[in-house]
């Protein structure tokens, strides 16, 4: 779980250096249902934060429970949008409350690219998950081996041309407050002097970019991250 937590630290960070206005989500699969550790958002502090809270694993697994809890989460991204789901899977069976080959199909369906890296052994149904999802599948060797698969998922795919339809997308370019300023801080919910960027539509105080303003849903970014 050390490895893992590590590894999953730095692809975290490097995915949001190279996907700057992208968005990821936590999931922890154990005691046969799958749980989720944050909700899809920008902001990599936060994962890593959530992620170092919760290092722990114990029961079964449910590959159809993790699935069925990301479709409701990535149904919502708009269609000009990639929808990927990237497993880390250390079980050797996957204990399923029902068939897990429809969710599959619901997957390919929602047009999710499902890709896992297996952390014991191959097995069948990951292959076929990944096969069927036009994802990507590998087993690690070692912390090594394990560091420059995850990796491989940082850069974002090629897009596929017939789902890459143009849209626009609102989004805001905060200003830096003032070092002297004191305000409320909407990502830790409490004052702090200085620095921070203010919401140019609602004009609350967040702590870093790129983010999504929690009070009225704006993506906030700063010029270079376009």
């Amino acid at each position: 779980m050390a490895v893992i937590g590590k590894q999953v630290e730095t692809f975290i960070r490097e995915f949001f250096d190279q996907n700057p206005l992208s968005h990821v989500g936590l999931v922890t699969i154990k005691d046969g249902i799958a749980h989720s550790l944050t909700e899809l958002g920008g902001s990599p502090e936060s994962h890593i934060k959530a992620l170092m809270g919760k290092l722990e694993c114990s029961g079964d697994a449910s590959l159809q429970d993790a699935l069925e809890l990301v479709l409701g989460s990535l149904n919502q991204i708009p269609s000009y949008g990639h929808r990927e789901v990237l497993i880390l899977y250390s079980a050797l069976s996957t204990c399923d409350p029902g068939d897990l080959m429809e969710t599959i199909q619901k997957c390919k369906k929602s047009k999710i690219r499902c890709s896992v890296i297996c952390l014991a052994a191959e097995m069948f149904i990951c292959k076929h998950l990944c096969q069927d999802t036009g994802g990507t599948y590998s087993v690690a060797l070692d912390e090594t081996h394990f560091k420059e698969l995850i990796l491989e998922h940082a850069p974002s795919p090629p897009a596929i041309a017939e789902y890459a339809t143009a849209n626009l997308i609102k989004m805001g370019f905060p200003q830096r407050a003032a070092e002297g300023s004191v305000a409320i801080c909407t990502c830790h919910e409490e004052a702090k002097t200085g620095g921070g960027y203010t919401c140019p539509r609602c004009k609350v105080r967040v702590c870093e970019l790129p983010t999504q303003c929690r009070i009225c849903g704006l993506t906030l970014i700063s010029s270079p991250h376009l």
